[in-house]
């Protein structure tokens, strides 16, 4: 008989992937097709929806073409988890621009939302901002005509990147997302896990333009290709299906170093909501309970990168860990594209270097944005600590923890082990794995965590205390002077 694949599809903020997956859980393909990040003006940040959608679709096609489309049992999809897509349910096209998570231009109509912020926290886990869905879809509504009026004529889905890709795949027949998804929409209650009355009157939107609410693993259809049909089975946002390839289980902890960085730590059945932290939906099942994940989110950290080689630091990032050893006296950058997410949720901070001299190199720079990356998410360690949820080892994962520096710079800061994983693909990994159990495939063999050698803390406490302290007075700073 013929191998058998789980066909994994990974539509992030840099790049569209499609990920063939075998018996144990290993990549045996993948093609991916880069993704551009459109910014019009300062604070704005969009996709071309359709363009989304075309190399996420090219990339499926190609990875078909490799492995035979009779040779898949089944399709998960993954996405980036805050963008939001606008299409007409008669025609499938794209009727405005996809606003990514980064996206800031709505604040306005977050502001407005009558509806108190304390409330929203206890409700979605989430914080009233921007940058989250449901601010975006009423400025939308207000300022693209083409979308009100498909409103006006029951024409208008919005839904996350995944429910659009899965639209097209099923030939328009399932307009669906899962709980990790629909919780990104600020309209979304993580206690009854369904769509919340109040929050639609709040932001002005109506329940018929929103997705269906499916469990995370449940069937989303089939797409017929070629004479094959996939059954498409597995619908996630993109960090948790990190976490389940990391097997972060109830009471342990993980970052993930990507286009944005998060710190989660996974809480089990017990939902926290502390201030200036997020609650998140892990692994989820609609009418059945689910998993809770205290996170905090770095607004940007491969998009810092790219920032600081957009503004004339030019680099690689295989030439990270050489700047890093060849820095003597770092500056001191903060990267607040966007804002600074946890737990300071301030928006109004911009990026800022400092701490130059006339001898100061290229090295002194990236350093600097390497440490920066480092503090921040030892900000949101540090001050989940405070109200007792303590993190323990941490798993990391994502495309930039193969970055040494940041990772041993990390462990001395949090004075904790660190355990990095060998395979960056934990997104589609993890939504595999969920579509192979989904199928009824035998999962005993996958090997879904191969660990590296640990980074161990090589700082004392006190020379990583002193340096922290003063990453707090640079901090202070920089507010002062906004």
């Amino acid at each position: 008989m013929n191998a058998k694949y789980i066909i994994a599809l990974d539509q992030g903020s840099s790049s569209s992937r499609a990920l063939a997956i075998d018996e144990k859980g290993h990549i045996a393909a993948r093609v991916s097709h880069a993704v551009e990040t459109r910014r019009p003006a300062e604070g704005l940040a969009e996709f071309d929806a359709w363009e989304l959608l075309t190399g996420q679709l090219d990339a499926l096609y190609g990875l078909l073409a490799q492995i035979g489309p009779a040779n898949a049992a089944a399709i998960a999809v993954a996405s980036q988890r805050s963008t939001v897509v606008f299409w007409d349910r008669m025609t499938g096209r794209p009727l405005a621009p996809a606003l990514s998570w980064q996206d800031g231009r709505a604040a306005a109509q977050a502001q407005q939302a009558e509806v108190p912020q304390e409330t929203v926290h206890q409700l979605t886990g989430l914080y009233k901002t921007p940058f989250y869905s449901a601010a975006k879809i009423a400025w939308t509504l207000q300022h693209v005509p083409q979308v009100a009026q498909a409103a006006d004529d029951g024409r208008l889905c919005v839904g996350p990147v995944a429910s659009y890709i899965i639209w097209h795949l099923t030939g328009g027949k399932v307009f669906a997302c899962d709980p990790t998804l629909a919780q990104r929409t600020l309209l979304f209650n993580i206690a009854t896990l369904n769509w919340e009355p109040q929050l639609l009157d709040a932001f002005g939107l109506q329940r018929a333009w929103l997705p269906q609410i499916k469990r995370t693993a449940d069937d989303y259809g089939t797409f017929e290709y070629e004479g094959a049909s996939i059954p498409v089975n597995v619908c996630v946002g993109d960090q948790q299906a990190a976490l389940h390839s990391l097997r972060v289980v109830s009471g342990s902890s993980c970052i993930n170093y990507g286009t944005g960085a998060f710190f989660m730590r996974n809480t089990g059945a017990q939902r926290h909501i502390l201030p200036g932290l997020l609650t998140s939906v892990g692994v989820a099942s609609a009418g059945t309970g689910c998993e809770y994940l205290l996170e905090g989110p770095v607004n940007a950290c491969g998009t810092a990168f790219a920032w600081l080689s957009e503004i004339g630091f030019s680099f690689s990032m295989d030439e990270v860990d050489a700047l890093c050893e060849a820095s003597r006296i770092p500056a001191w950058v903060l990267p607040a594209l966007g804002g600074l997410g946890a737990p300071y949720w301030d928006f109004t901070l911009t990026p800022v270097l400092a701490g130059l001299s006339p001898s100061t190199k290229k090295a002194d720079v990236v350093c600097g944005l390497v440490n920066a990356m480092a503090f921040l998410l030892a900000d949101i360690v540090f001050y989940a600590e405070r109200f007792g949820v303590k993190s323990g080892e941490i798993k990391v994962t994502g495309g930039l923890s193969k970055c040494r520096s940041l990772l041993r710079k990390q462990a001395d800061i949090l004075q904790t082990r660190l355990l990095p994983c060998s395979e960056a693909e934990s997104t589609a990994v993890g939504a595999g794995l969920w579509a192979a159990q989904r199928a009824g495939l035998d999962t005993s063999a996958w090997e879904t965590l191969r660990l590296l050698p640990p980074i161990e803390p090589h700082m004392d406490a006190e020379e990583a205390e002193n340096l922290y302290d003063q990453w707090h007075h640079f901090l202070n700073w920089c507010k002062l002077k906004k």
